[in-house]
């Protein structure tokens, strides 16, 4: 399996579960990056409305790449809108596998990773896996065995 983990992180938590993710599935890592400084404020604004906002170029292109992970945090119960902009801007998408790796404050709703699934099954896609994790569970080190568990569903073991 060749897989891409792609990325965005704030304050960095994100980021630790996505270069966890990526090791666990020995995979090629893509960080989403705004172009300049984020203002969460209108960041969160533009996730509760579901919009798309401006990403650095970055690998979008799925050529050679069997399986996608989206690793993301949520905002207002949705995904930023980074996130959305690189959602739309991936391709190929025909017959792909796909997983989703969320990190949020709290426990919340599915919504993020129904929202992603929308959009990636709608290019073709096929979904494997979800996973969870919230902020304290990153800070204690305890979300590395949910990591396991859901890289273990990517692979389909």
């Amino acid at each position: 399996m060749t897989a891409l983990v792609a990325y965005y992180s704030r304050k960095g938590r994100t980021e630790k579960v996505a270069h966890a993710i990526a090791e666990n599935l020995g995979a090629e890592l893509v960080r989403i990056t705004p172009p300049g400084q984020v203002n969460l404020a209108i960041g969160v604004m533009e996730a509760m409305m579901v919009m798309k906002s401006a990403i650095k170029s970055c690998r979008t292109d799925l050529t050679g790449i069997d399986t996608l992970v989206i690793v993301t945090p949520v905002w207002a119960g949705k995904i930023p809108p980074f996130v959305s902009m690189y959602l739309y801007q991936v391709s190929p998408g025909e017959g792909k596998k796909f997983a989703v790796f969320t990190e949020r404050g709290r426990h919340g709703s599915d919504h993020p990773i129904r929202l992603v699934r929308h959009v990636l099954e709608g290019k073709g896609m096929n979904f494997v896996a979800s996973g969870v994790t919230i902020e304290s569970d990153v800070d204690s080190g305890e979300y590395l065995s949910l990591v396991r568990k859901f890289t273990r569903e990517v692979l389909g073991q």
